[in-house]
């Protein structure tokens, strides 16, 4: 009876085949119809939620088709969409608000959200090793020093991660205000692949496909976009169009050394 219900709810007979079915295992036409009566709100709630699913798909196309112009923080997100990213690792931060704003209108896109910004690091990571497909990190810029030590560790371990910051705003930039170095990227140099300082928004897609590109070519390995928070809030039309980035199979140290084969990412 288990493996008919889970045929039934998996619309591979009919009513009447399950009746039929029900009949010959020795049920009665009462307790067949019993318990099809019983699961008709779960396929009642299936096909609301098919429903739901494929009127977000279709808000999502629009929303990206329809994007001529948008802040940085929109931009951010339909380039991160458009590599096939689905879940974005962020810490509870301000830093990328213009991006959560986005988010909100692209439900195709989830946050999960860690209570640091190693511990969003260390969640990109493992999800990257875990599913083959390279991951995105976010938090505010200030965070990136205590987020290091998991971006060394996804160095060591050739892991494909974008790591995306705001800066210091553009127009303050080099005064030694707060929250701001001389140089952010030389600190992170021998931690990431890739690293750049996005200083025009209409190339925001440019460089963060880039990042997913170098991220996720073998050898793959972390790669590091400092937005400037101002950018991230104005209104830009993007320069380039969005590309995909490049799917990378990824395999353990541990395995690496016990294979004879070549290295991969």
């Amino acid at each position: 009876m288990r493996d008919l219900v889970k045929d039934y709810l998996g619309k591979k007979v009919s009513r009447r085949s399950f009746i039929n079915r029900a009949t010959v295992a020795g049920f009665s036409l009462a307790a067949a119809r019993s318990s099809l009566d019983a699961l008709e709100p779960m396929v009642r709630a299936e096909v609301m939620q098919t429903a739901s699913l494929q009127d977000t798909v279709t808000q999502t196309d629009s929303l990206r088709y329809s994007l001529r112009q948008g802040t940085g923080g929109e931009l951010l997100a339909e380039q991160i969409r458009a590599t096939g990213t689905r879940f974005i690792f962020i810490c509870n931060s301000s830093g990328m608000g213009p991006l959560c704003d986005a988010v909100v209108d692209r439900p195709d896109l989830q946050f999960i959200q860690g209570v640091s910004e190693n511990q969003a690091i260390a969640m990109a990571d493992g999800y990257a090793k875990a599913s083959g497909q390279t991951s995105c990190a976010c938090f505010s810029r200030v965070g990136g020093p205590i987020a290091s030590a998991n971006m060394y560790n996804a160095m060591k371990d050739r892991t494909p991660v974008v790591i995306v910051t705001d800066h210091m705003d553009s127009q303050a930039d080099g005064r030694d205000g707060h929250e701001d170095l001389d140089d952010w990227l030389d600190a992170f140099k021998q931690y990431t692949k890739w690293r750049w300082l996005v200083k025009e928004g209409n190339r925001i897609p440019e460089w963060v496909s880039h990042a997913y590109k170098v991220s996720s070519t073998a050898p793959g390995g972390p790669t590091f976009v400092r937005i400037p928070r101002n950018v991230l809030y104005q209104t830009i039309k993007p320069q380039s169009s969005r590309a995909k980035a490049f799917p990378c199979r990824w395999t353990s140290r541990r395995t690496r050394s016990m294979s004879s084969g070549p290295r991969r990412c």
